[in-house]
């Protein structure tokens, strides 16, 4: 599930989705103002993993990257849902995810999505979204509005109820003197922070509303996207702009048979296999929604110590998948020395123009046991993606930029990933 994990470097930072709880510099969210707030958890967990707002008739609005990969059945909200890891608020199961077709999980455009749920919450409050032009709603300097569950500062611990920060709406061109991938806000996407930092959203707030709050009126204005760091001088907080991305949103809620639903696991760790032996794996795709489309453009990637890939068997090329149908490709790598191999499926459909890609991982060696030896978890050290540390007999991948964060702790869809086993003894 999630993945959680688009990041894409950027001069030596991390773009990082904000699907690890945290806000920063924040205080105890009103519940009566945030009754729309909606959880999004596992479907057998109570644990936020990102956020999303209930648009009301069954329709649940988050980010992209917080669902890319899931079927419905992998996952639940929890409306009106305040507490950390609580029973409060309504839980509903999903029955369709719609992502948005030109979502792009590398600079995460148009990082935005659509829930249906199975049933149509109680008396469950509901919030209005933007439309038209977010300058309607607000001029550069005013404030707004976010919330979420989570940690209220790197390395620090989570707090027990849904938190709130006030934050300024800053110009693009102000956020895009950042650099990097800031560079690319503007046309689906605001920022919103202080020049000083101190405040802002961050990994966990994923899918989360920010808003403004107008004589009392509250409308939703954007989506938790992503960012550089957490509350870092000069790298604001990135939001989907939901009025640029309305008419898609709309066209969900009033035809949602016109939109297409892929379920595939995104991220994936295989178990250790040696070098000179054949790893196989088969990569599954279903149709979750309940319009058809065709797999086009499948193509193999990889990565580390994996030796070209082959496909073995293919049943996905060129099919039509219907409602609930699904198809698999079959594939065969190995490794030119010990360490870690990855292989990428990049797919494609003939409804939109979104490339998917699906993930797997193993770690080879040269003997019986898996894993390296390679530095132990340090709380004061800077990890960026892709490093590995060892702890508790394990051997751990960080998917972003981290500090302070105990890979014990991490979870399915926390910074830190088992990628192997320690050969060195546990911590």
């Amino acid at each position: 599930m999630l993945f959680t994990i688009p990041v894409v470097a950027d001069n030596g930072n991390t773009i990082s989705p904000k699907n690890e709880p945290r806000i920063v510099g924040g205080k105890p969210a009103n519940a009566a103002e945030w009754g729309f707030y909606t959880q999004i958890v596992s479907r057998y967990s109570n644990r936020s993993y990102c956020g999303a707002s209930y648009l009301g008739d069954g329709y649940v609005l988050t980010a992209a990257h917080c669902v890319d990969g899931d079927a419905p059945n992998q996952i639940a909200v929890k409306v009106g849902g305040m507490k950390y890891n609580g029973t409060d608020g309504q839980r509903v199961n999903v029955s369709n995810i719609y992502i948005h077709p030109n979502f792009n999980s590398r600079n995460l455009d148009n990082d935005i999505a659509v829930l249906k749920l199975d049933r149509i919450p109680v008396g469950a409050q509901m919030v209005e979204i933007a439309q038209g032009s977010l300058t309607q709603y607000a001029g550069v300097g005013d404030w707004l509005t976010v919330a979420g569950l989570g940690r209220t500062q790197e390395g620090g611990s989570s707090p027990s109820v849904l938190m709130e920060v006030d934050v300024p709406l800053v110009s693009d061109a102000t956020c895009r003197t950042a650099g990097g991938s800031y560079t690319n806000v503007g046309a689906v996407s605001f920022c919103a922070g202080l020049p000083q930092g101190g405040k802002d959203s961050c990994q966990g707030d994923s899918g989360g509303p920010i808003v403004v709050n107008r004589s009392g009126t509250i409308t939703q204005l954007g989506v938790v996207s992503w960012g550089i760091g957490c509350a870092r001088p000069g790298k604001y907080g990135v939001y989907s702009d939901i009025a640029a991305l309305r008419s898609w949103v709309d066209s969900v809620i009033a035809s949602p048979s016109g939109s297409i639903s892929v379920g595939y696991t995104k991220q994936q760790t295989l178990a250790g296999f040696k070098v000179g032996e054949i790893k196989t794996h088969t990569f599954e795709l279903t149709n979750t929604g309940t319009t058809g489309f065709t797999v086009t453009n499948i193509e193999l990637g990889y990565g580390g110590v994996a030796l070209r890939p082959v496909i073995s068997r293919d049943t996905c090329s060129a099919t039509t998948l219907n409602a609930s149908q699904a198809c698999s490709v079959a594939i065969e790598f190995g490794a030119s020395a010990a360490g870690a191999a990855t292989v990428a499926l990049n797919f494609s459909t003939d409804k939109a123009t979104t490339v998917y890609t699906a993930n797997i991982s193993a770690v080879a060696t040269d003997s019986g046991n898996s894993g390296t030896c390679d530095g132990s978890w340090d709380p004061v050290k800077v990890y960026n993606k892709g490093d590995k540390v060892k702890w508790a007999g394990k051997v751990w991948q960080a998917q972003w930029w981290t500090q302070g964060d105990n890979p014990s702790d991490s979870g399915p869809w926390g910074v830190w990933q088992e990628v192997g086993l320690s050969n060195c003894g546990a911590k």
